[in-house]
């Protein structure tokens, strides 16, 4: 038998299949898996003979920014948004295969936060220098464009 799995397929009776041991996995696979497809934030693949669920793995990841810079000379020029849209294309091609609930990044100081801030990012409530955004909010409009021919 060839071992192929596929992606996440909501036809496939999820509510059949039994890990045997663990009861949250088979609740996950029947009822939760196909939301967090939607929601981004996670991508499911399966393995599937004959119509049957034989296991499953979920790939989940969130994404640090751990670096991101403009040069003096070239500051307040739009290249930050430019490299931010860059970024974002990116996490989202990535999102592909793994689901990305976030995009996150350790601003360098309250000025870099405030930038951040005017991006979309939100702070966390415990660190004002750690901010994230939901891929939700680009994912859409990335995958829109990128599917848009370019003239």
């Amino acid at each position: 038998m060839p071992f192929i799995t596929t992606p996440f397929d909501k036809d496939v009776d999820r509510a059949a299949f039994d890990c045997g041991k663990h009861p949250a996995l088979n609740s996950y696979i029947a009822e939760y898996a196909g939301q967090d497809e939607r929601r981004n934030v996670s991508r499911t693949f399966m393995l599937v003979d004959s119509g049957v669920l034989q296991g499953f793995y979920i790939l989940a990841a969130t994404v640090l920014l751990s670096r991101f810079a403009v040069s003096k000379d070239h500051q307040r020029q739009g290249l930050g948004r430019r490299l931010l849209k860059d970024i974002f294309m990116r996490v989202s091609s990535m999102s592909e295969l793994a689901g990305v609930a976030f995009l996150v990044v350790d601003a360098k100081d309250s000025e870099a936060a405030d930038y951040y801030r005017s991006l979309g990012f939100v702070a966390s409530p415990s660190n004002a220098l750690r901010l994230a955004i939901l891929t939700k909010t680009f994912v859409g409009a990335v995958r829109g464009a990128a599917a848009k021919p370019s003239v």
